[in-house]
C-alpha cells in the first residue's frame, strides 16, 4: 500500500508530465504551417508569449496554492489547459492561439507546476526533499521526450484542430483526475485569510533580502544561458560545426536534461543545494567552453550533453535553496518570485543569440556570452556564500 506521500508525489509527476506538453509546441507548429499555412513567425509567437506568461504567472500560482491550498491550484490548472486547446480548435487563427495557448494555458501551466512541488516537498522530511522535487520537475522534462511522436502521429491521422480538440480532452481527464488524489499533511495546512498582511509584509522583505537578489541573478543568468542555447541547437550545429544533426541534439538534450532533473535532486540531498548549483555553473561553463573551441562532434555532443544536464539540475537545486533558506509556508509565492528570473532571461538568451549571430555570421559570440554569463552565476554564488556565513555568524553572536 503506497503512503499518502508517494500518492501525492506520483500524482505531481503525472501532472507534470501533462503539462511538459508545451515543451512540444514545435509538433504542433508544424501541424499549423502545413495544415493551415500559418508563417513560421505565426507558428512560433504563441509558444513565445506561453513561455513568458508561464514564469510571470509562477508568483500569483504559488501565492494562491500557498494560501487554498494545491489540489485546488491543480484542478485549476486542469480545468484551464484542457479548456485552451478545446478554444485553440474552435477558432485556429495567429491572434486567437496566441491567447488561447499563450496566454490561457501558460496561466494554467503556471497554476499546476506552482502546485505540485511543494505539496509533494510537504510530504516528506528535509534530507528527502531534494530527491522528491527531482522526481517531480523530471516529470516536465520527460514530456519532450515522449510527447512529440504521439503528437505527430495523431496530426498525421487526425489534422491539426481534431488533435487540439483530443489533447484539450487528454489534459481535461487527466490532470483533474490526478487532482483528487493531492492532499496537504494536516501540520501542514494553508494559511487564513487573516494571515494575508502579514504574509504581503514577508514578501516585501523577501524580495529587498540580498539572498534573493543573488539567488535570482543566478537563476536568470544560468537558465538563461541554457535557454539561449536549445534555441538555436539546429542553427549552431549547422553554420558553426557544419553537421546538420541539430535534431539529434535536440533529442539528446531534451533527455539529459530529464535525467539531470533527477539525479540532481539526488545530489542536492548529499551536498547541499549551494554545492549542487556550483557545480551546475561549472558544467554550463565548461559546455560553453567547448561550443567555443570547435571540434567537431567531439565538442558538440559533450558540449550539449554537459549543458543539457547543468540545465536540468537547476530546477531542482533552486526549489531546495528556497526550501532550505525560506521553509515552505510560502515556497509557492517565494519561488515563483524567483522563477520570474528564467522568464526575463529565457526571453532576452535567445533573442540575444540570434542578434549576434545575424551580425557574426556564427554563434562564437553567443558562446562567450555564456561564459560570461556563466562565470557572472559563479561569481554571484560566490558572493551569496559569503552573505550566508555572515548570517551565521551573527545568529551565533545573538545566541552567545
Amino acid at each position: 500500500m503506497l503512503s499518502k506521500g508517494v500518492k501525492v508525489t506520483i500524482a505531481g509527476s503525472i501532472t507534470n508530465f501533462f503539462i511538459g506538453t508545451f515543451y512540444s509546441w514545435s509538433v504542433f507548429a508544424d501541424g499549423l504551417i502545413y495544415d493551415l499555412n500559418w508563417s513560421k513567425a505565426e507558428a512560433s509567437l504563441p509558444y513565445t508569449i506561453e513561455v513568458f506568461i508561464f514564469s510571470i504567472m509562477m508568483f500569483f500560482a504559488g501565492r494562491f496554492q500557498d494560501k487554498i491550498g494545491a489540489r485546488k491550484g491543480v484542478t485549476i490548472s486542469g480545468l484551464i489547459t484542457g479548456v485552451s486547446f478545446l478554444l485553440c480548435a474552435l477558432h485556429p487563427t495567429p491572434l486567437s492561439l496566441t491567447f488561447f495557448f499563450g496566454i490561457l494555458y501558460g496561466t494554467g501551466a503556471a497554476f499546476g507546476y506552482a502546485s505540485v512541488t511543494p505539496v509533494a516537498m510537504k510530504w516528506f522530511p528535509p534530507e528527502k526533499r531534494g530527491m522528491v522535487t527531482g522526481l517531480v520537475v523530471m516529470s516536465l522534462g520527460a514530456g519532450s521526450l515522449f510527447w512529440p511522436p504521439l503528437l505527430n502521429f495523431l496530426i498525421e491521422t487526425f489534422g491539426i484542430i481534431r488533435t487540439f480538440l483530443l489533447w484539450g480532452l487528454l489534459l481535461l481527464a487527466g490532470i483533474l483526475s490526478m487532482s483528487r488524489l493531492i492532499s496537504e499533511p494536516n501540520d501542514s495546512l494553508p494559511e487564513k485569510e487573516a494571515g494575508s498582511s502579514a504574509a504581503r509584509l514577508e514578501l516585501k522583505k523577501f524580495i529587498s533580502q540580498p539572498i534573493f537578489i543573488l539567488l535570482w541573478l543566478m537563476m536568470g543568468l544560468s537558465c538563461g544561458t541554457g535557454l539561449m542555447v536549445v534555441g538555436h541547437l539546429v542553427q549552431i550545429a549547422r553554420v558553426n560545426f557544419h553537421m546538420e544533426v541539430g535534431y539529434l541534439l535536440v533529442s539528446f538534450f531534451a533527455l539529459f536534461n530529464t535525467l539531470g532533473r533527477f539525479c540532481s535532486g539526488l545530489i542536492t540531498d548529499r551536498i547541499g543545494y549551494y554545492r549542487a548549483t556550483f557545480v551546475a555553473f561549472l558544467l554550463t561553463l565548461c559546455s560553453m567552453l567547448l561550443y567555443l573551441g570547435g571540434g567537431g562532434l567531439l565538442a558538440l555532443l559533450p558540449g550539449t550533453i554537459l549543458l543539457a544536464f547543468s540545465y536540468g539540475s537547476l530546477y531542482t537545486s533552486f526549489p531546495a535553496a528556497v526550501a532550505e533558506l525560506f521553509g515552505l509556508q510560502d515556497f509557492g509565492a517565494f519561488y515563483g518570485l524567483l522563477f520570474t528570473s528564467v522568464g526575463i532571461g529565457g526571453s532576452l538568451g535567445p533573442f540575444l543569440a540570434g542578434y549576434l549571430a545575424d551580425i557574426y555570421g556564427n554563434y562564437n559570440m553567443t558562446f562567450v556570452l555564456g561564459i560570461a554569463a556563466s562565470l557572472g552565476a559563479l561569481f554571484f554564488a560566490l558572493v551569496l556564500k559569503n552573505v550566508l556565513r555572515k548570517k551565521q555568524q551573527l545568529h551565533l553572536q545573538e545566541y552567545i
